[in-house]
């Protein structure tokens, strides 16, 4: 399989990155993973996320075979987490997802890496995410990257299973 490096997102493959989004719900609830579901990610969140030059993406041919957003944006309930860091400048990785036609080929690690390095060359002293606890393998791979789980949990979209936190440490070169 062939895949681009990772580019910006641009607004002509917001659709396509919908549908990455609506296939990986498929499969997460076909699992019982209640993660997503078809009202988010949604278009006008995709589409704000190219427009703001916030979104990531590798793509496959024609499709879009992962798709992340970076930006500097933190939940409020991350105010009430218990991060292993203090930095002041952090990035925040936001709706990292890839398609299921293609996972198995590290593409959400090759995602990670890049959005370290990003966060290296722009100063950022840390990154941020939040994973759904039931997802265990978006939560091994974090752990296996490196990632701190933070003391703290946040609820999105009135689930009743937590988001854990994780956070890691940037070396600015």
């Amino acid at each position: 399989m062939q895949f681009s490096e990772i580019t910006k997102g641009t607004p002509d493959n917001v659709e396509n990155t919908l549908e990455m989004f609506f296939s990986i719900t498929d499969v997460l609830l076909a699992h019982g993973v209640d993660q997503w579901n078809y009202d988010y990610p949604d278009l006008e969140t995709l589409t704000n996320d190219v427009v703001l030059g916030h979104n990531f993406v590798i793509r496959s041919e024609n499709k879009i075979a992962a798709s992340m957003v970076l930006n500097e944006k933190q939940d409020d309930q991350y105010k009430f987490v218990h991060w292993p860091q203090r930095s002041k400048k952090v990035l925040v990785i936001h709706r990292l997802g890839v398609h299921p036609e293609f996972q198995g080929h590290g593409l959400g690690k090759k995602m990670c890496l890049f959005a370290e390095e990003y966060a290296k060359e722009h100063g950022y002293n840390s990154i941020r995410l939040d994973a759904y606890a039931g997802n265990q393998i978006s939560n091994a791979m974090y752990l296996k990257l490196g990632y701190t789980r933070a003391n703290g949990y946040c609820f999105f979209r009135k689930k009743a299973i937590p988001f854990y936190c994780y956070e890691k440490a940037m070396k600015i070169v």
